[in-house]
């Protein structure tokens, strides 16, 4: 997400208009209007700045990257379609087996 977007969201749920959120920075309608659609990138700051003008604090936190699922796309994807719809098959065969123990 892009700080613009996240400009965007933080102001569309305080009830804000464009140009309010730009009087409560001190700035103008249009440099918001630019920020929000990317033609023009607000650094770090701007954003924090901008999303706690609009009454919220810009929480973050770091998550361990995850590959798995794009692993196992790929994996699939380098199959032929009928191999692919054989493990696809075989997949919900095994989960139908993990749920009829899980429920008997």
């Amino acid at each position: 997400m892009t700080g613009g977007l996240l400009i965007a969201e933080a102001r569309k749920r305080a009830g804000l208009t464009q140009r309010e959120l730009g009087d409560r920075l001190g700035s103008h309608q249009s440099v918001v209007a630019r920020w929000e659609t990317g033609r023009a990138r607000p650094d770090f700051n701007t954003v924090q700045r901008a999303v706690r003008a609009a009454g919220f604090e810009l929480g973050f936190c770091l998550h361990p990257a995850d590959d798995h699922d794009l692993t196992l796309i790929r994996r699939e994807l380098r199959l032929q379609p009928h191999d692919r719809l054989r493990s696809l098959v075989a997949a919900a065969d095994a989960f139908a087996s993990m749920e009829a123990v899980r429920s008997g």
